[in-house]
């Protein structure tokens, strides 16, 4: 028994180190790819208690093109895509002590090639700070999967607000 306990120990611990000397994937410094949304529709839903609280989902969409027109006007910049997405707000009243109450949403956001299957999935929480709905602060979440050229190429979306309904999304994929 204690040959089979000894044996079982080994070959553990060597699948263990076999793992830990696998090679390592990076994320990339400068953003992998870049894309502008023009948010077309923002939902709030008022699930709960009235007002801002705990189980309120939040939708949307916009429009994606590859560039930031100058003009702000989104006819001056072709649509590339559509991205989607939800929040769940799971703590409406957080008092941190700084004079603000901070609502917290775990949120789902989905970006969607016109000219291919190619998808981005992003999901996490973030910190809304306002009871508005709509994204006033930028926020980093994790790319969890996609499809196509972005298959097996997790990494991290940093959405910022750009004003006029633009958001600017800097997508940093692991090589």
């Amino acid at each position: 028994m204690k040959i089979l306990a000894r044996t079982i120990t080994a070959l553990l611990v060597a699948a263990t180190a076999g793992c830990a000397t696998t090679t390592s994937r990076t994320l990339s410094t400068e953003p992998t790819l870049t894309v502008y949304c023009h948010e077309g529709e923002l939902s709030r839903c008022d699930l709960a208690a009235s007002g801002p609280s705990q189980g309120d989902l939040t939708t949307w969409w916009a429009d994606v093109h590859a560039d930031l027109p100058e003009s702000r006007d989104p006819d001056d910049s072709p649509r590339i895509g559509i991205a989607s997405g939800f929040s769940i707000t799971t703590s409406p009243n957080h008092d941190f002590g700084d004079g603000r109450l901070h609502e917290f949403r775990a949120s789902n956001f989905n970006l969607r090639w016109f000219d291919s299957e190619d998808q981005i999935i992003v999901y996490g929480l973030h910190d809304y700070a306002n009871e508005g709905g709509q994204l006033i602060n930028a926020c980093r979440r994790p790319v969890i999967g996609g499809t196509g050229r972005f298959l097996d190429r997790p990494g991290l979306a940093a959405v910022t607000p750009e004003g006029d309904d633009w958001f600017r999304v800097d997508l940093f994929l692991l090589d």
